[in-house]
């Protein structure tokens, strides 16, 4: 499938390096095309991805089976419009926060296959979270969730609910990182040198998740690590203390109230 990129700004760059990765199968593995009205921002993509860029919207569309519409809220109905008239039924998936399905319809011909999907930057290594609505794709959702599908994990999300899910999946490793930042820091706090904290703290991260992943159980994970009277309950008392669970709870909102241009 040619896949056109309609905007080459940070996301829409994962998503290339993301289909550009040497597993990826060929049979999976779409053409990646490119337009910015930024010409660096396309010859960044193409540099790192192999991307073919073209100089038009139009061209873009003409080239393409499916149209990625990867420019920002504010500027989706210009672009939507500038080649509704191209689009001959192609389907049509936008990356744009708060933009609903049926607001990018009335900037459409009439029957356009349109999806929703908010990626996180993890996709750029096949391991990212899709937040993801087939809205009227019908018949062609199946062939485009397949694209989709080799960036990471796809999960359908009720439209009404997708601003919610937008801060876990895509705000996520930003405060995850910070996480993991303020983790190594604690480590040189007491005393380990940098890299080595760094290193610890990544492993254990990363080493919980799959724990996690694997039984299913967050709590159960962490109370077979918290031994009576030890060490991590002792830790864990302190983030307890320190209203670690209210805080990313009111992250997560205010987060989701700016996306709503309500915070």
């Amino acid at each position: 499938m040619n896949v056109g990129l309609l905007g080459c700004g940070h996301i829409a760059t994962a998503l290339a390096e993301g289909w550009s990765r040497p597993d990826v199968p060929d049979r999976l593995r779409p053409s990646v095309w490119g337009y910015d009205v930024r010409p660096e921002a396309a010859a960044h993509l193409a540099g790192l991805t192999g991307a073919t860029v073209v100089d038009s919207p139009e061209a873009l569309v003409a080239a393409t089976d499916l149209l990625v519409v990867a420019v920002r809220p504010v500027e989706v109905q210009a672009a939507l419009t500038g080649v509704a008239a191209h689009l001959g039924g192609r389907p049509v998936v936008s990356l744009a926060a708060t933009v609903t399905i049926p607001t990018l319809l009335g900037w459409l011909p009439e029957g356009t296959p349109l999806g929703r999907v908010i990626p996180n930057v993890a996709v750029a290594q096949g391991c990212g979270l899709l937040v993801w609505a087939d809205g009227t794709l019908g018949e062609t959702a199946a062939d485009v969730r397949a694209v989709f599908g080799v960036l990471g994990e796809v999960t359908d999300v009720p439209e009404h609910l997708f601003d919610e899910a937008t801060v876990v999946a895509a705000c996520g490793p930003g405060f995850a990182a910070l996480f993991i930042e303020a983790f190594e820091e604690a480590g040189v706090a007491v005393g380990l040198d940098w890299q080595t904290a760094a290193d610890l703290a990544l492993g254990a991260v990363a080493g919980t998740v799959e724990l996690v992943r694997r039984s299913e159980d967050t709590g159960g994970v962490r109370r077979a690590v918290s031994t009576p009277g030890g060490m991590t309950i002792a830790g864990i008392e302190q983030l307890e203390l320190a209203r670690l669970r209210p805080a990313l709870m009111a992250a997560v909102r205010a987060a989701v109230a700016r996306g709503r241009g309500t915070g």
